[in-house]
């Protein structure tokens, strides 16, 4: 392969020519033997195909056709906006598709195989992963189950920026050094309009300039500053080059001509703050009025597509009302309404209907639409529309929104109207929307075009644009504190100004709603009430939060929510809160929520208690929330979407303690309460057994009687899988309090309320490769399940290892020898594709192959063997996993109980002390870095980060292991070791901070991959 075959490569997978610009990156970069810095072309000429460019360049890079480093296996591409669409990840699905089908001789054909040989036969049936991140909540434990697999990811700068700075915003401590090393390292992060995340590039820079990983032998990561606004460039160093556009092969080239030329014709109209929603609707009507005469409209084989863009989601919601009620609404025109402050789940199908209607590759037609939107359509969604009328906005934002109109320059008349309300303060872009309106008047009297050739030879005067943020330094003592995932520092520097900017950096509050929190009460004057039940923890407990069940809104927001105030103007910008402060109120009437505290207990709060990045769950009754997003004056009651959104994460389940027929579109369930009951009043186990087997029969009885086609956004092919789980002979009845039960560290408080709470019942089932392939799509698109997923999903989420039982358990019985053995074999492939030097590597598979040594402890064996000592001691050899199922969380709390082994204790640091006294007995020094070996072991549950979390272990016992041919044995460790924060700094030091999180991550996916195995 060499660098001109890139052109072939594009014709194979879309079927046309790449733009000149294109295929001149790809040539520049194999012969600067870096990426650019920069690459600045106009809207509509494809700057998402940049990812083409770098799978390209990967492929060339692993055959040795480009120079070593130049290719990344994890290509990120970061909007700082929601994405409502993420059409850049289908057009990594598509890329990765066609390399699927590709057949020999072709060029996609050797970048495929070369590809999979990056990560030998650990994906055979993937040549390129695709993962869409999202924010929130957890939104999937293993993004990328290994280091060593190519990967295309999207996200925002939050989903990325947290977890690149080891605080990812969702993460468990465990997991986050995982996320940040594949963030890191062997990366390339190409920021779209990074004009908007001047913080987070600026923090880039710094990063890379504190940190280095020159010892693994791997790239660091590269950033890349997409632009279409010709924005500001960044400071460049003596290796930063920037991409070429040679206008003139452009217009040489047809379809570029079109696009750059194409027709765009601007006005500007003066409004006031009260007319404008009326003036932005009459000129909607306007635009959709049928001509005089057939030969006045040019495109009449094409119906109109006009897109309205506000500023605010309050703005939008009032032009979409004048639009679709009253004697205003349009007749016989389809009006839809997006933003980004909208759950995942519901945002599905109004996206998909935008897409079919204003995507820039939809059927021709003649329907008639008009889109309703924020600032949400500006990035990271392919839209063409016939024609705008728009707010006036800064200067680089509307650039943004006129590249979304005749995208393709395939109509000949277009018109942008353009309304100016004359604010005196307003909102969002602030001095730079006036100074933006007195530019348009100066330029736009009789029109302007705004074409992407005429933009860019446009000279437009300094000020017009949103102001720089105020930016914080970023030290090398904030990198250090942020290295410390596990425990972190208890003056933890936040990581959000370090995103967004000093002046934006308050961090929205997550909020989802869920069913039955709450009691109706009548208050003295006759009015109901709602009450948060006392048992309302549970609820929020029985089955996890998703992140496509939340939204995320500014803080201010919900704190005037609560408060049932006035609603306040809501940018659908991340980083955007300029809220007046809500005062507090004197009266008791603020409405409580749930909040989630960092050890995982959710707590009654009012509006006083909120802090920025809270993540909340309220009420349905509140209200809150409609089908097209937030919505802080509505009182109707939201749909509570929690089993829906964990079934599309592959893990299906019903809560039973109220009628689950209300959430999921289906007739209720009779009998339930008694039913529930029974179960919960049981004290006798063998009752206890019979009422859940009562309870069980009855929920698979209801649900195989349920034939009613399911409410949005529920669609068949969801009831058809959930029915399908449920109903199998695996499916089994667990409670809440078995899942809370997992984080041991509870305040006596906590204690003494969760004796006092109601256990829920949930009626859990098991997923299945086979059947889970396809399951949750409408109309071929892919919704929250990632399609790179459906086969490998369900096995690795079955797989805890923050947690001893789930870490430890199989369905089947593995020894402990068997484990270790396949782990470090695991270990050993993971490292030498990624091309480790051996003496790293020997470190790495030695780790592997040792890390579990201290489950030989009799306690922990008696724990594996059912609680049996007696079995363990008379078993022929120590068991890894103890072959109970993951999910009887009984059964394990019972063997815990009968085998003594403490609260708290972690295996890991007995293994890090018989590798200890092992290095300590050899005859010679140990061929490696020992001390990178034992902080390896230890942390390979995430914890050591510096420290191991300390447990009041009072046994005298002592461990015994062979490692090789030579036996140890070691006194059981005690008390919490200082000197490992020194050894931590000094790995830190040595091989860079994401350097040693990439080594942990090696072992660490290792163990996690063969556990997910079965082995």
């Amino acid at each position: 392969m060499k660098a001109t075959d890139f052109a072939k490569f594009m014709r194979e997978v879309h079927g046309h020519d790449p733009f000149p610009w294109q295929s001149a990156v790809v040539e520049q970069a194999v012969e600067q033997g870096t990426w650019p810095a920069v690459v600045d072309v106009p809207t509509g000429l494809g700057k998402t195909s940049m990812l083409d460019v770098a799978v390209f360049l990967l492929a060339l890079s692993a055959g040795g056709d480009a120079p070593a480093g130049l290719g990344r296996r994890r290509i990120f591409l970061v909007v700082d906006r929601r994405i409502v669409v993420d059409q850049a990840e289908a057009h990594g699905r598509h890329v990765a598709d066609a390399l699927e089908k590709a057949t020999e001789g072709e060029v996609r054909f050797e970048v495929a195989r070369r590809l999979h040989g990056l990560a030998g036969d650990a994906d055979e049936d993937h040549a390129l992963r695709v993962v869409k991140m999202r924010g929130g909540a957890t939104w999937d434990a293993a993004w990328l189950p290994r280091p060593d697999l190519p990967a295309i990811i999207t996200g925002t700068v939050d989903q990325v920026g947290s977890r690149l700075f080891f605080r990812g915003y969702g993460v468990s401590n465990g997991r986050r050094p995982i996320d940040a090393a594949l963030v890191g390292t062997d990366s390339v992060i190409m920021i779209d309009e990074a004009h908007l995340a001047q913080a987070f590039t600026t923090s880039l820079a710094s990063a890379h300039e504190a940190d280095a990983t020159h010892q693994l032998g791997l790239p660091e990561s590269s950033v890349i500053h997409l632009s279409a606004t010709s924005a500001e460039r960044p400071e460049k160093n003596s290796d930063a080059w920037e991409a070429s556009f040679d206008e003139d092969a452009h217009l040489r080239n047809e379809t570029a001509k079109q696009r750059l030329t194409a027709y765009k014709r601007l006005t500007l109209v003066d409004s006031t703050e009260k007319k404008i929603v009326k003036e932005m609707a009459a000129r909607v009507r306007d635009l959709l009025k049928e001509p005089e005469k057939p030969d006045e409209s040019p495109n009449e084989s094409e119906g109109d597509r006009v897109l309205v863009v506000c500023n605010t989601v309050a703005r939008a919601r009032e032009v979409y009302e004048a639009l679709t009620t009253g004697r205003t609404r349009l007749d016989g025109v389809e009006v839809l309404l997006l933003m980004g402050r909208s759950r995942p789940l519901d945002r599905e199908g109004i996206a998909a209907r935008v897409t079919e209607l204003f995507g820039a590759d939809r059927k021709p037609g003649t329907h008639k639409a008009v889109l309703v939107a924020t600032q949400t359509i500006e990035v990271g969604i392919d839209l063409d529309a016939t024609d705008m009328v728009t707010e006036t906005a800064s200067w680089d934002a509307l650039v943004q929104r006129f590249g979304r109109v005749n995208r393709r320059g395939d109509r000949e008349s277009v018109s942008i109207t353009v309304l100016e309300d004359g604010a005196k303060k307003p909102p969002v872009y602030g001095p730079a929307k006036v100074a933006t309106a007195d530019f348009l008047r100066e330029v736009a009297q009789d029109g302007l075009d705004v074409s992407p050739l005429a933009l860019r030879h446009l000279e437009v005067p300094d000020g017009l644009s949103a102001p720089r943020p105020l930016l914080p330094l970023l030290l090398p003592a904030h990198l250090d504190a942020w290295a410390r995932t596990n425990p972190a520092p208890t003056n933890d520097p936040p990581v959000d100004p370090y995103l967004h900017g000093i002046d934006k950096s308050t961090p929205p509050v997550t909020i989802a709603w869920r069913a039955g929190l709450v009691r109706r009460n009548e208050g003295a004057d006759g009015e109901d009430t709602l009450e948060l039940l006392s048992y309302a923890g549970s609820v929020a407990d029985a089955i996890p939060l998703r992140s496509e069940e939340c939204v995320e809104v500014s803080f201010m927001a919900v704190r005037a929510w609560l408060q049932e105030g006035k609603s306040e103007d809501l940018a659908d910008v991340d980083d955007y809160d300029d809220f007046d402060d809500v005062p507090f109120r004197d009266d008791d009437s603020d409405r409580q929520v749930l909040r989630r505290r960092a050890d995982g207990w959710w707590e009654p709060v009012s509006a006083p208690d909120l802090r920025p990045g809270d993540t909340i769950i309220a009420p349905c009754e509140y209200g809150g929330l409609d089908r097209f997003g937030w919505n802080p004056s509505s009182k109707e009651t939201v749909k509570d979407v929690s089993e829906l959104a964990s079934l599309r994460r592959g893990q299906p389940m019903l809560r039973l303690d109220s009628d689950p027929g209300s959430r999921l579109g289906l007739q209720p369930m009779e009998g339930l309460s008694g039913l529930v009951a029974d179960w919960r009043n049981a004290v006798d186990p063998e009752d206890r057994q019979t009422y859940q087997d009562r309870l069980h029969g009855a929920a698979r009885t209801w649900l195989e009687s349920q034939e009613s086609d399911p409410e949005e956004p529920w669609t068949p092919d969801d009831m058809a899988y959930l029915k399908k789980a449920l109903l199998s002979d695996d499916a089994f009845v667990s409670s809440n309090v078995d899942q809370r039960r997992k984080n041991r560290k509870r305040r006596p408080s906590d204690r003494r309320q969760e004796e006092q709470e109601e256990p829920i019942p949930v009626l859990r089932g098991v997923v299945r490769a086979d059947d889970w392939r396809g399951v949750g799509t409408r109309g071929g698109r892919a919704n929250a399940v990632d399609a790179d997923h459906t086969t490998t999903a369900p096995a690795w989420r079955a797989v805890d290892e923050s947690d001893v039982a789930d870490s430890s358990s199989l369905n089947q019985r593995v020894t402990l020898a068997e484990h270790l053995t396949a782990v470090g074999e695991r270990a050993r492939q993971i490292a030498t594709n990624l091309g480790l030097p051996d003496e790293l590597r020997r470190v790495v598979v030695d780790a592997a192959r040792w890390h579990d040594l201290g489950k030989v402890d009799l306690r922990f064996q008696a724990m594996l063997f059912d609680g049996s000592r007696i079995a363990a001691e008379l078993a022929r050899e120590p068991l890894a996993k103890s072959g109970m199922p993951p999910g009887d969380r009984d059964r394990h709390r019972r063997a815990r109980r009968l085998s003594g082994l403490p609260r708290g204790a972690r295996h890991e640091a007995w293994s890090e002390a018989i590798v200890a006294a092992h290095l300590e007995g050899l005859a010679e020094s140990y061929p490696g870095d020992a001390e990178l070996l034992q902080h390896l072991i230890a942390s390979h549950h995430g914890h050591a980060r510096p420290f191991l979390p300390p447990v009041d272990d009072r046994g005298d016992g002592v461990l015994r292991a062979a490692i090789g041919e030579v036996a140890v044995d070691v006194p059981l460790p005690v008390g919490l070791h200082l000197a490992d924060a020194d050894r931590f700094a000094r790995l830190n030091d040595r091989y860079g901070r994401w350097g040693l999180a990439l080594l942990e991550a090696v072992v660490r996916c290792a163990d996690m991959t063969i556990s997910s195995e079965g082995s």
